[in-house]
């Protein structure tokens, strides 16, 4: 088995484990992996980023949010579909092929956000990614 193989059934397998709730009536999508960048926006003041950092993270928060909202809109409209098919007792093979787009479509959202910290990485010097770094991590484990 291939490691996509593996990612997608670990990402359905995650997505059918899910409370029932999160198929109420406003579809939720899975939480992020890593969401970085609401903490390089609270932190960019004191960050002292230089007009190359300055350009490359104004132009990568013009055009982001808008692919991965797009995205996300996608993924929800999967999972309107998965809900119908269920609740009208479509044939096994159609809600297979709605579980492996939706497998498809959460692997990409993974995929975007593991994007977002590569440029992080690749535009903040290392005292400037530590920080935003440690800001996330404070949120995660605390």
């Amino acid at each position: 088995m291939s490691l996509r193989h593996i990612v997608l059934a670990s990402l359905l397998s995650a997505a059918v484990a899910f409370p029932m709730t999160t198929l109420a009536a406003e579809p939720q999508l899975a939480e992020p992996v890593v969401q970085l960048m609401p903490h390089v926006k609270k932190l960019r003041d004191s960050l002292d980023l230089n007009a190359e950092q300055d350009k490359v993270l104004d132009n990568w928060m013009a055009e982001a949010p808008l692919k991965r909202k797009a995205m996300e809109a996608e993924a929800r409209q999967l999972r309107q579909q998965m809900r119908e098919a269920i609740l009208n007792n479509e044939s096994r093979l159609v809600r297979e092929e709605i579980k492996a787009q939706i497998a498809e479509k959460e692997l990409r959202l993974i995929e975007m956000r593991a994007l977002c910290t590569r440029m992080l990485r690749n535009t903040l010097n290392e005292e400037q990614f530590a920080k935003v770094l440690a800001s996330y991590r404070a949120q995660v484990n605390g």
